[in-house]
């Protein structure tokens, strides 16, 4: 079970480093980044519509009255096209799918100070106030529509990447009196 635990601690741990460093390559290069995500996933999605579509005729798909492959390939094209035309949308999609993510990890790291707090770790309001940190961010990128919206969300996505890994730590430290 602890080794589940550290797992579960280290993983969080990568995808906070993975977070800050999309997040400073966000704060040198804003309007690039978006256009480039947005096109490698329209071309993504392209790519793997057409492989649906290939793969629907190459199998005799017409044959099967289950096989949904062509529309689905169909749908992925136009899908993929849309991002790739709508990218500043994309972003704004992306910008909440974020927020949403460091809201929620922000209230569940809320719960787990307090179950710090009742097993009497002293650490717990470090916990406490990074989470509650990390909560209004995410809502602060959730909810803003500045123009410079892709550095305020660089700049939560450190600021939580941070948060999150010192959480992280004080959980790991703390394993044996959690458990």
């Amino acid at each position: 079970m602890k080794n589940i635990f550290k797992r579960t601690a280290v993983t969080s741990i990568l995808t906070s480093i993975i977070f800050a460093i999309l997040g400073i390559i966000m704060i040198a290069n804003p309007v690039e980044t978006i256009e480039i995500v947005a096109a490698i996933l329209g071309i993504t999605i392209i790519v793997i519509g057409a492989e649906k579509i290939i793969s629907y005729f190459v199998l005799k798909g017409n044959q099967d009255f289950f096989n949904y492959e062509l529309i689905y390939g169909i749908i992925a094209i136009l899908f993929g096209i849309l991002i790739m035309a709508y990218s500043s949308t994309f972003a704004a999609i992306v910008r909440i799918v974020i927020g949403i993510w460091i809201a929620y990890t922000g209230l569940m790291k809320i719960n787990i100070s307090l179950k710090l707090k009742s097993a009497g770790i002293k650490s717990w309001a470090v916990v406490l106030t990074v989470s509650t940190i990390s909560l209004l961010a995410g809502i602060l990128v959730m909810f803003s529509n500045t123009s410079s919206i892709v550095v305020i969300t660089a700049v939560v996505m450190i600021v939580y990447a941070i948060t999150d890994i010192i959480d992280e730590f004080i959980f790991i430290k703390n394993l044996d009196k959690i458990i």
